[in-house]
């Protein structure tokens, strides 16, 4: 086996996290990032609903409440564990078997779909390993590719309402039928660390999968 595909192999195994949000969501990835352990090994990527002339300064926010690496996505970079990656400003992060490519970010009309377009590659390249945490933001970015990634098999968790600054990307997202968990920035925070340890029990098991999750979606319309 070549160095190539043993790096896609361990990738196919990676869980990676998409973090997505846009007004609001500084608060949010700063309470997640805080709580969670430098080695859960699980990739973490920020994407953030922007326009094209947005300039981002997490990479510089961000590292100072993480111990992981907090990098900017680059051309054909390998994915690791236990990295957190921000998406480039004015540019669009897609995911390409075990690694990131980018292209420019344009929309001629309205805000481009940062978060969907990203979610739609790693729901088809990492399948049951994909979990999207949609966050505080305007907008329903991130909507359109929560039902390939329960199709695929991922894990889909949206920010409680109460807790969201702007509760629109959350509202929408539960809307869909297709979320997982509706948990405030510090349950998301726990959650993942269980998921993590879930997962690496579960590798030390053979034949066994991950447990059955039941959206919440019905459980909330009964409430209303």
């Amino acid at each position: 086996m070549t160095d190539s595909q043993i790096s896609k192999q361990k990738n196919n195994e990676l869980s990676i996290v998409c973090l997505g949000a846009s007004a609001g969501g500084l608060e949010s990835y700063i309470k997640i990032l805080s709580i969670l352990p430098a080695d859960t090994g699980f990739a973490f990527i920020i994407i953030q609903h922007q326009p094209a002339k947005w300039k981002t300064l997490l990479t510089e926010i961000l590292s100072s409440y993480t111990a992981m690496p907090v990098v900017l996505v680059e051309e054909g970079e390998i994915v690791k564990p236990d990295h957190v990656y921000i998406a480039p400003s004015g540019m669009q992060v897609h995911l390409n078997a075990d690694r990131f490519s980018l292209s420019p970010l344009v929309r001629k009309s309205g805000w481009p779909q940062n978060i969907s377009v990203f979610l739609h590659s790693l729901a088809a390249n990492q399948s049951k390993n994909a979990i999207a945490v949609i966050l505080s933001g305007l907008d329903a970015d991130g909507v359109a590719a929560l039902k390939p990634i329960k199709e695929a098999g991922g894990i889909v968790i949206a920010q409680d309402l109460h807790t969201a600054k702007q509760p629109d990307m959350p509202l929408h997202a539960v809307n869909t039928g297709y979320v997982d968990f509706l948990l405030s920035p510090v349950e998301i925070a726990e959650k993942l660390c269980a998921i993590a340890k879930e997962r690496t029990r579960l590798k030390k098991s053979e034949g066994r999968s991950d447990p059955e999750i039941k959206p919440v979606y019905s459980e909330l319309r009964s409430k209303n």
